[in-house]
């Protein structure tokens, strides 16, 4: 088996983004309930709040505009973009390995994805049902109009007014009721695979700040944590990152270490696929791959590969 997130290394869509903007037309509020689960999760690292649980803050309010678990699923292919190359590379690794899907998204949008390049290994999401989940008349409209509100702010004031929304137990009972998958539990999920499969080297890939604890669990049990891609937050927990505008390079990596595994960092200069740089990070200067590799987030997904 190996591990891996899911938007970054294998798919363009920001399905929170998208979601956002197909039912509110608004991307600077994800951007900033975005910029809020960062704050929470890295910087002041409130008890039991976890890097990735934007997808818990932003359900309320798609309960609100009336989404249902049918809705989230036709968005979710409608919306699909997925890393050049990713569905050759997955059928290549899966000639001889099982892929984890360890995701911060819905697993409405993930099991639709993965079905749609072939994946065929283990799935793990954020779980609601947006079916059963009933917003007071009241609370709906009041969320509703909230919304250009949060947009509007920014810093200090952006996240008193998110403290003071979240804070109220009509909203915080809507956003308890989701069973999220940060970063907390993306690091329990690959612990659990490992005792229970014997696994003595994990491979784990990931992008963003969701994927840091991921990357520590990883390294931790004697395996490789790879950035594909990735941002600030997760270079700095990574053994190896990977700058490329193909999935094949992820997996000739991937292949390398499950092979290989500690050998294959003796490898990897050798390694050569078009418009690709791979660093080993404790060789590496930190500013000159992060900078690389911010610019190939961008070109990749936009205004996606820009958020944590």
């Amino acid at each position: 088996m190996f591990f891996t997130d899911w938007e970054g290394p294998w798919i363009l869509t920001d399905f929170a983004l998208e979601l956002c903007m197909a039912v509110f037309n608004n991307a600077r509020f994800f951007s900033n309930l975005s910029e809020y689960d960062d704050y929470l999760a890295y910087e002041v690292r409130r008890e039991g709040y976890e890097a990735g649980y934007t997808l818990k803050l932003l359900t309320p309010f798609l309960a609100a505009a009336g989404v249902k678990n049918r809705d989230v699923e036709r968005i979710a292919e409608l919306s699909a973009k997925f890393v050049p190359d990713a569905e050759k590379a997955m059928a290549t690794l899966q000639e001889r390995w099982t892929p984890v899907v360890i995701s911060t998204s819905y697993t409405q949008y993930l099991r639709r994805t993965a079905s749609m390049i072939g994946v065929r290994g283990e799935l793990h999401g954020t779980e609601v049902d947006f079916d059963s989940i009933a917003v007071p008349k009241g609370l709906r409209e009041e969320l509703l109009s909230i919304i250009d509100v949060i947009a509007s702010l920014s810093g200090e004031e952006l996240f008193r007014k998110l403290d003071e929304l979240f804070s109220r137990s009509e909203v915080r009972k809507i956003v308890e009721s989701v069973k999220a998958v940060g970063a907390g539990e993306k690091a329990k999920i690959v612990r659990g695979y490992c005792e229970s499969k014997g696994i003595d080297f994990p491979v784990v890939v990931g992008d963003s700040i969701s994927d840091y604890k991921m990357f520590e669990a990883a390294r931790g049990l004697g395996g490789v944590a790879i950035a594909f891609n990735g941002n600030e937050y997760a270079l700095k927990h990574a053994d190896v990152a990977i700058i490329s505008p193909t999935a094949m390079s992820e997996a000739k990596v991937i292949e390398l270490f499950m092979e290989r595994k500690e050998r294959a960092f003796e490898v990897l200069s050798a390694v050569s696929i078009p418009e690709t740089e791979i660093y080993i990070m404790e060789n590496s200067d930190f500013g000159e791959v992060l900078e690389k590799s911010k610019r190939m987030r961008v070109r990749l997904r936009g205004l996606a590969g820009e958020l944590g």
